[in-house]
């Protein structure tokens, strides 16, 4: 019980490069301040985690989160953009199927040939195929991709809430609050990845006014969330920490905010 516990909290943690159980169960119980986005990431990882189990893949990745973070993501963005119905749970039932084995293929291929790790790649594809997917049907729903603002963070300047849906929007959660309790738990975990964070964001921000003389904040957070992540991995996680990173960071927030504005266009026909 206690092995499938931390393989359900070390996926959580995986999402943000961090190998600390604490870690895990703060983002977890992030997720539930919105309970439907938080048991749908929770059934993901569940069926994720007990199809490797199953399975009999390697024990020691299983427990480490490595085959469940993807799950947690399909489902908690399915929950996002979705209006959920018994219908559209079982289609994310059967994805998250999809995914955990796209996921096993990505990874044994990308580190045999190129000794890379799939990280969520198999997650951005089977959201893609799910998004295509899904225009067979006209019983399914989006959401209004509103953020629940509250009133002790209505005085804070736009480019600080900005910050704190963009680690938000990393677990697909349309609470401002649980991107402050994220950030309190990266701040916690690591001070270089919580000032990697800033810069990263700081960096998009001025780039994405740069680009477009008048950005929307969903433009915003898209690209800021994203380029959080990158700096995480660029920036002492999958990298080690140089000045080689710092211009990795600018250079990639660059390709970020192209990427996401291409498919912004691409997927409004869906």
């Amino acid at each position: 019980m206690k092995y499938f516990a931390d393989s359900i909290v070390f996926s959580y943690s995986q999402i943000f490069f961090c190998n600390r159980r604490w870690f895990g169960y703060l983002a977890l119980l992030s997720t539930f301040i919105i309970p439907e986005m938080g048991a749908l990431g929770l059934l993901g990882v569940i069926i994720s985690n007990s199809l490797a189990l199953y399975l009999k893949f390697d024990k020691e990745k299983i427990r480490d989160g490595f085959y469940g973070f993807n799950g947690i993501l399909f489902g908690v963005a399915a929950s996002y953009y979705f209006q959920l119905t018994p219908f559209v749970v079982s289609l994310v039932v059967i994805f998250l199927i999809i995914i955990f084995f796209i996921s096993a293929v990505l990874e044994n291929y990308l580190y045999i040939s190129f000794n890379l790790p799939g990280l969520s790649l198999p997650f951005i594809l089977t959201l893609y195929i799910f998004f295509i997917f899904i225009t067979n049907f006209n019983v399914i729903y989006y959401k209004d991709l509103n953020f629940i603002d509250y009133s002790f963070t209505a005085n804070l300047p736009d480019y600080i809430q900005y910050y704190f849906k963009s680690f938000s929007l990393i677990l697909f959660q349309s609470s401002t609050l649980t991107g402050i309790i994220l950030v309190i738990g990266i701040l916690l975990f690591s001070r270089v990845m919580f000032i990697n964070s800033i810069i990263a964001f700081a960096i998009n921000y001025i780039f994405v006014s740069l680009i477009f003389s008048t950005p929307s904040e969903n433009l915003i957070i898209l690209t800021s969330f994203n380029t959080i992540l990158t700096s995480f991995a660029l920036g002492g996680s999958l990298v080690i920490l140089s000045r080689k990173t710092t211009i990795l960071m600018i250079l990639s927030s660059i390709m970020i905010i192209v990427f996401t504005g291409f498919f912004i266009k691409f997927l409004s026909n869906y």
